[in-house]
């Protein structure tokens, strides 16, 4: 629909006697708004609108359904435009200001705990990797896990959780659950998009051969026979994120909540870098954190997520290999609102990618010649060593053939 027609009727509209806008009805309203491609939120550079007018006493705003004729009133006073305080600019759907509530405190991902494939990588070639259990050593890190989330938490602290379907990280739920409580789960949902990365149905022994392959062919795009590559992973996760985003603009958290993403070690490196806005080189310097590690991601002081906290710092983000501007970015973030923007970020500037871009350049031509001496060289001996084989074998058999 176009936006001034749309804003336009609801100027001329008489409003209805109806309840005010819940989270519930929220979502009903604006579940198609969000599948069509609108932006609930203000894009960063959008200009600002100034401060929501009101004369002191309530004004109704009025949100017009996708159902025909159905328009739902609701009440903003001059208190709750103040309390919306993570944004620079009103939030707005159709020229309309509108409350968005429930960026949940923090966000926590998990990787899985200690499974049977991390001790025996053999076990993939004889189990399906999404029915690989949890050791027993596993399990007493998943609840140790869980005992570290309920420290982080204040004690009316509820946590919504999104699990990857695998056994190994529901198990990691399961467990994580036993010291948590229960009762602080107020819901979970089973995510597939947030899966292991596929290496194709049962792994062979040539899988060793393929992931040293993938250090010299570029970690983010080496795509396994049969399988995914990361770039494939971060399609998926992409979709994911805006589902979370949805359910934070339509309330489905509470503002004292923890959304919990239990899931695996390239995948959750995925989705810091999809939200992060991370360059693919910035990836491949990334290394996993350990099994059943929580990471946090922090809700600032003006809305934005940092993983630079008191539970967090900044020899975590060392060690799992962020250069010093990915941490300056955590830095910024910290204190900045949901329309600032990083003006210093290498994603933020064209002259940025201009300045960079021949040091990155030579630095690939680099990694092409390293591997080419390398793994490359090395695959390259392995399939002349299994030729030469294979020509010993034929003659061999040859030589076995009866004659005559």
């Amino acid at each position: 629909a176009d936006t001034s027609t749309c804003a336009g009727r609801l100027a001329t509209h008489k409003p209805s006697p109806r309840a005010p806008v819940t989270p519930e009805t929220a979502m009903s309203a604006f579940a198609a708004v969000a599948t069509a491609g609108y932006r609930v939120n203000p894009g960063p550079r959008r200009p600002s609108l100034g401060k929501l007018r009101t004369s002191g006493a309530e004004k109704p705003v009025l949100i017009r359904s996708l159902k025909k004729g159905s328009v739902v009133a609701s009440a903003r006073s001059e208190a709750s435009a103040e309390a919306d305080s993570f944004y620079d600019v009103t939030p707005e759907y159709c020229g309309v200001p509108i409350t968005i509530t429930g960026r949940p405190k923090r966000i926590v991902l998990i990787r899985h705990a200690e499974s049977e494939g991390n001790v025996d990588e053999t076990m993939y070639q004889r189990k399906p990797d999404h029915r690989i259990e949890l050791t027993e050593r596993g399990k007493k890190q998943a609840r140790q896990a869980g005992l570290a989330l309920k420290e982080l938490l204040d004690p009316d602290e509820q946590v919504y959780v999104y699990v990857s379907p695998y056994t190994r990280t529901m198990q990691t739920l399961y467990e994580l659950g036993q010291t948590l409580g229960p009762e602080r789960v107020s819901g979970v949902r089973e995510e597939p998009r947030m899966r292991e990365q596929d290496f194709g149905n049962f792994q062979d022994h040539t899988m060793q051969e393929l992931k040293k392959e993938r250090h010299g062919f570029g970690r983010f795009f080496f795509r396994f026979p049969n399988g995914e590559s990361a770039s494939d992973v971060y399609d998926r996760v992409t979709s994911f994120r805006e589902t979370l985003r949805n359910d934070m603009n339509f309330g489905r958290y509470t503002e004292n909540c923890t959304v919990l993403i239990i899931t695996h070690g390239l995948t959750l490196r995925v989705f810091l870098m999809r939200w992060y806005k991370w360059t693919c080189d910035m990836f491949d310097k990334l290394r996993n954190p350990g099994n059943a590690e929580l990471v946090v991601m922090e809700r600032g002081e003006r809305g934005r997520y940092s993983m630079l906290s008191e539970s967090q710092g900044e020899d975590f983000l060392l060690k799992m290999g962020f250069t010093e501007d990915m941490i300056e970015d955590q830095r910024w973030a910290r204190t900045a609102s949901m329309s600032d923007l990083n003006s210093s970020w290498a994603t933020s500037k064209g002259a940025i990618f201009f300045e960079g871009f021949p040091d990155r350049l030579e630095a690939s031509r680099r990694a092409v010649k390293r591997a080419d001496e390398t793994y490359f060289s090395r695959s390259e001996t392995t399939r002349r060593q299994a030729m030469k084989e294979a020509k010993m074998k034929k003659a061999y058999d040859e030589d076995l053939r009866p004659h005559g």
